[in-house]
């Protein structure tokens, strides 16, 4: 743990302007109130008050291995009792002994600095006290920021390991109905299950490469859709028609990676699936100053039987953005004429700017 004086320049400053401060404090009381010449009250002042700066360093050693939970409380006022005996002994001596060298030859003022002891004493005490009351204080916060650092690593973490779960959900699912396709059209027509095979490929590779990360750009992530949308269209042919429509400042925007993949596979399992006419997926991005919104809309055939499913899609999605976000209202759906609407809200920034992108 760094010295406390000397983490920067702005607390080396503080620490030896605070000591210029008080030898100042100290020389105008001899001189102007006791009426020592200026040349002892000078070097009274210096030689004093450079001992007690030096203690002053000294003393956060004595104060870190003297933490009050690193000793029972009998062993810790002794330690400090002992510690405090011995650094005024060694400064009023060295003090005294310097001063009775260079002005033996001045009774009045030897007479004036036997005399000051006690007094010398008390302050000696007292600054000793606040010095350490100070590292003390100092320790304790930097005590609470490492903790308060460690929690916060510790619920990224959390959220980073929930986050990988549910994207980990999504890959499964889409690679289970891919490769029942490319099963069926191994038989059916071969020259697209390879066609299909192929995009499956560059599909995954993106889904694996973007783990490790929380974000992408939309035009990424869209791209990436469009390898999904392609698949699925050598599975559905002229049944499904997809379309996007993009503002002007949506490629640049940052996206939670494979968060729009759930949407795509509804409209593809609840509108496609079923329908015995074309489907149209259409897609369109807008942006605002605080956020852009994604809206993702299919038609459906209103009498075909309902597919059923685990309904992991919309709930993965909800959690992704309730970690990531902090909102629960991100994510809408609704159904009108016969069409199932989705829209997406995406703010510019994550919560707090916790997870990195």
């Amino acid at each position: 743990m760094i010295h406390p004086v000397f983490q920067n320049l702005r607390s080396i400053s503080v620490y030896f302007g605070t000591w210029i401060l008080l030898a100042g404090i100290h020389f105008s009381i001899l001189f102007f109130q006791f009426r020592i010449p200026l040349n002892i009250s000078l070097a009274d002042s210096l030689i004093f008050n450079s001992i007690l700066c030096l203690i002053g360093i000294a003393l956060w050693y004595i104060i870190r291995y003297s933490m009050p939970g690193n000793h029972a409380g009998f062993s810790f006022i002794f330690n400090h009792f002992t510690s405090l005996v011995l650094l005024l002994v060694f400064w009023l001596g060295t003090g005294y002994a310097t001063l009775s060298l260079l002005f033996r030859d001045n009774p009045v003022f030897m007479n004036f600095l036997g005399l000051s002891i006690p007094y010398r004493f008390v302050e000696g005490i007292f600054l000793y006290a606040f010095t350490g009351l100070a590292y003390y204080l100092i320790m304790m916060y930097r005590d609470l920021q490492e903790k308060a650092k460690a929690e916060t690593r510790l619920n990224e973490l959390l959220k980073e390991s929930e986050l990988n779960m549910l994207k980990s959900q999504i890959n499964p699912h889409f690679l289970f109905n891919s490769l029942n396709s490319i099963s069926s059209l191994t038989i059916t027509d071969p020259g697209k299950a390879q066609e299909m095979v192929v995009k499956l490929s560059e599909f995954l590779r993106y889904s694996v490469s973007s783990n490790i990360n929380t974000f992408t750009t939309m035009d990424k992530e869209m791209q990436n859709i469009q390898r999904y949308l392609e698949i699925e269209k050598i599975r559905f042919g002229e049944k499904l028609v997809f379309e996007f429509e993009m503002a002007p400042g949506c490629s640049s925007r940052n996206i939670p990676v494979m968060i729009l993949q759930p949407l795509f596979e509804n409209a593809i399992k609840h509108g496609v699936y079923e329908s015995i006419e074309p489907v149209k997926v259409f897609t369109s991005c807008n942006t605002f100053p605080d956020y852009f919104e994604i809206m993702i809309s299919n038609d459906f055939d209103p009498s075909a039987p309902a597919r059923k499913g685990s309904g992991i899609g919309l709930k993965n999605i909800r959690e992704r953005l309730r970690l990531l976000f902090r909102n629960d209202s991100l994510l809408k759906t609704s159904i009108n004429n016969n069409i199932f609407q989705v829209v997406l809200t995406i703010p510019n920034k994550p919560y707090e700017n916790n997870l990195k992108q």
